[in-house]
């Protein structure tokens, strides 16, 4: 039993550790799941009498999920949000605090939650009607605000926003838009929405990896489009990247955004930072992802009343220029 679980670590690490699109069907599931049959494993050995290979079994999880298990690390992260000096730095015009949302299909009241946190850039998915959008943006930001209305996703920010609309391959969807915000701070602004995912968890049936395999495929080809764009745009340009990306955090379609942009998550989340369902969060779904200009001092994930994702909030200081 043991060696049966030991097998099982080695197996979902070498998975983690690729996140190639054939392992979707593992990489798919948080990586905190895995050690629950492993551990099973090693306690029946322990039983039965195998007390030392068993504990060494169970040391080798812990080391599995230290590497693997993003929430394992957040969590261990002593931080307050907001950030101590924080409000010193957006009086200053240092900070940005970029919220991501999705809207529930189309929910206005899930977009109006983001005001309480006193945004300077939202950033929405399964957006509301193009009205409710803009009277938002009035009311947050007053005669400040700014809007860039694409397809199933939005742009609301406290300054001036010149939007550049682009739209993938149906339904996939993003918009882009140059904003300068009332602080000087100015920043090409992406907010994405890529396709629903794969939920199936049957992953002893070949036809589950399958088509988990065929639809990180989609995704990754979504992710390259959103890579393209950025790679053309002037290396000194600060670029802000956020929505509802369908694939857990750290999956390998990210790297394609690397080394241009960061997870601002991996840098200064602080506790659960997992966004889907609202009512039981167990996927980082809803991202920022910042170029090397910000720096995250602190990411959380809020819980939502009008949508069945929590939102994104994401504390940004630009960093002196070298």
């Amino acid at each position: 039993m043991p060696a049966l679980s030991a097998l099982l670590c080695v197996a979902v690490s070498l998975c983690y550790w690729r996140r190639a699109d054939s392992c979707a069907a593992v990489t798919f599931l948080p990586a905190w799941v895995w050690p629950a049959p492993g551990l099973a494993l090693a306690a029946m050995g322990w039983r039965w009498g195998g007390k030392r290979a068993a504990a060494v079994v169970a040391l080798l999880w812990v080391v599995y999920l230290a590497l693997f298990s993003e929430e394992a690390r957040s969590l261990t992260r002593f931080r307050t949000w907001p950030a101590a000096g924080w409000e010193v730095m957006e009086r200053r015009g240092e900070g940005v605090r970029v919220i991501s949302i999705n809207c529930a299909g189309g929910d206005v009241a899930a977009a109006e939650e983001a005001k309480q946190y006193h945004p300077d850039i939202v950033l929405l998915q399964e957006t509301p009607e193009r009205r409710d959008v803009e009277r938002l943006a009035r009311d947050m930001f007053g005669k400040h605000a700014g809007v860039a209305i694409g397809v199933d996703t939005d742009i609301i920010a406290r300054g001036r926003v010149a939007p550049l609309p682009r739209v993938g391959l149906p339904p996939f969807a993003y918009n882009e838009a140059h904003v300068r915000l009332t602080s000087g701070i100015e920043a090409e602004v992406l907010s994405a929405h890529f396709q629903p995912p794969v939920m199936r968890f049957d992953v002893w049936s070949p036809s589950c990896w399958r088509e988990h395999a065929e639809k990180r495929a989609v995704h990754r080809m979504q992710m390259d489009e959103i890579a393209r764009v950025i790679a053309a745009l002037p290396a000194d340009r600060p670029v802000i990247l956020g929505g509802d990306f369908n694939v857990p955090g750290g999956d390998g379609i990210f790297r394609l955004l690397e080394p241009r942009l960061h997870d601002a998550f991996k840098e200064g989340g602080i506790g659960w930072g997992d966004t889907v369902l609202n009512d039981f969060p167990v996927s980082r779904f809803d991202q920022i992802w910042a170029s090397r200009q910000f720096r995250a001092v602190a990411v959380v994930a809020r819980e939502t009343r009008h949508s069945d994702h929590r939102m994104v909030i994401c504390d940004l200081v630009m960093r002196p220029a070298s």
